[in-house]
């Protein structure tokens, strides 16, 4: 096992397979893990380690990086998972590809005790489409200081139904390494969506993307990520943007027109 500091990262590649759509995963996740004291960054065999330590699941992430041929292989990289999430005195999650795993990997998985979370697909684009809309009626702030950057994290916790407290890890964000740009809409003084958009070498990838309930088909996650895009653009120029798309997301993320990849699948790790 070799551990691993932050690192410079680059993408050599442009297409959308399970290769690389699964190595921006691991670049991005390594990104946000290692903006905490405390955090772990490794490769141990197969597993990739990125555990910022903090109380976030969504934030300890442990990824299968490679093809797991057979079903041996693949309980071995589960063990090596478990082994690390053992280590976190927190709640973690693993990454997976199906394209990489064996027949019958969801019963092996559930026999070993992971639950399925969601399926992701890698998405990308050269260049947004023209907005389809006017611009929302919002008041829009940068995450230049702790309370907007926790207002990232309370839109989030409130879009995925989840505890506050587990996103005040993004309380810190305006004191995050390398480049980086939140945006945070306001209705009538309410934080209502996000968006974050940050610089991995050549490309720049948007996360935490999310709108509150009762809210959506207004237009407000689309225009928060126009603004954090935009911001982040201003600073490091136009670069090849990345994400990964829930099946919520989707829809919206093709009308601004990315290009859709491989898929990848996350699990609780009890």
């Amino acid at each position: 096992m070799s551990n691993l500091g932050p690192a410079t990262l680059a993408v050599t590649t442009t297409d959308l397979d399970t290769a690389a759509v699964a190595q921006c995963f691991t670049d991005a996740w390594r990104y946000m893990a290692g903006q905490y004291q405390g955090h772990i960054l490794a490769q141990d065999g197969p597993v990739a380690v990125m555990l910022s330590q903090t109380n976030c699941p969504f934030f300890n992430m442990l990824a299968i990086d490679g093809p797991t041929g057979d079903e041996a292989a693949l309980r071995g990289a589960v063990a090596t998972v478990r082994d690390h999430a053992e280590r976190c005195p927190h709640g973690s999650m693993l990454m997976a590809c199906p394209e990489w795993l064996p027949d019958g990997a969801a019963s092996i998985l559930a026999d070993e005790g992971l639950a399925f979370s969601m399926r992701l697909r890698g998405m990308a684009t050269d260049a947004l489409a023209p907005p389809r809309r006017d611009e929302p009626v919002l008041e829009f702030r940068l995450t230049v200081d702790g309370a907007t950057a926790i207002d990232l994290g309370g839109v989030n916790a409130d879009a995925y139904g989840m505890p506050h407290e587990l996103f005040a890890v993004t309380g810190n964000l305006h004191h995050w390494s390398g480049t980086h740009v939140g945006a945070v809409g306001y209705a009538h003084g309410q934080p209502v969506c996000s968006a974050l958009a940050y610089v991995l070498g050549e490309r720049i990838y948007i996360a935490m993307v999310a709108t509150l309930p009762g809210h959506h088909g207004k237009g407000y996650g689309e225009a928060a990520m126009r603004r954090a895009i935009a911001a982040a653009q201003a600073i490091a120029g136009e670069k090849r943007l990345w994400l990964h798309a829930t099946d919520m997301g989707h829809p919206l993320y093709r009308s601004m027109g990315f290009e859709e990849g491989a898929a990848i699948d996350l699990y609780g790790v009890a």
